[in-house]
């Protein structure tokens, strides 16, 4: 009987775990996701605007970036130094979702990034990377909190 009773137990706190962990992300919040991934590179990196930061990422954001990582006022020091190269080229990024999930009060997401880096309308380089983000819902909205990026090779 205790047996029976320990397995009971040990089934449902398993299935709520697992309700708490894959739970349905709606159309809106699939594009809200979307949209906190491309609106930060467009206008953090591509943009290299520092007050964008605000809007796209969380107090504590951080930011595994090839082996180091970087938190909000590395990516402003970063930014302050795109700013003061002369005829820096312009960033595009696209884009590719693998996966995008509703953990409770998070959203996880996999995907590929694509940039362009083009200059006096010319192609002057290209970049890809393998990402992962977190964003939580906030106060204030969803935020990014954490992302996860590793370059790969063209």
């Amino acid at each position: 009987m205790r047996f029976t009773i320990l397995l009971v137990l040990l089934l449902s706190a398993c299935q709520s775990k697992h309700q708490e962990k894959n739970q349905l992300l709606t159309a809106e919040e699939e594009v809200i996701a979307k949209e906190l991934i491309q609106g930060s590179f467009d206008k953090i990196w591509g943009g290299v605007d520092s007050l964008a930061i605000a809007k796209y990422h969380t107090d504590d954001f951080i930011i595994l970036e090839h082996g180091e990582v970087w938190d909000n006022d590395r990516i402003k020091t970063y930014i302050r130094g795109q700013l003061q190269r002369e005829n820096r080229p312009l960033r595009k990024n696209r884009m590719e979702y693998i996966s995008i999930e509703k953990y409770g009060m998070s959203i996880q997401m996999a995907y590929h990034n694509y940039a362009e880096f083009i200059r006096a309308d010319t192609l002057v380089a290209k970049g890809q990377w393998l990402e992962s983000a977190l964003a939580v819902k906030t106060k204030e909205g969803w935020k990014l909190k954490m992302m996860h990026s590793t370059r790969v090779s063209n």
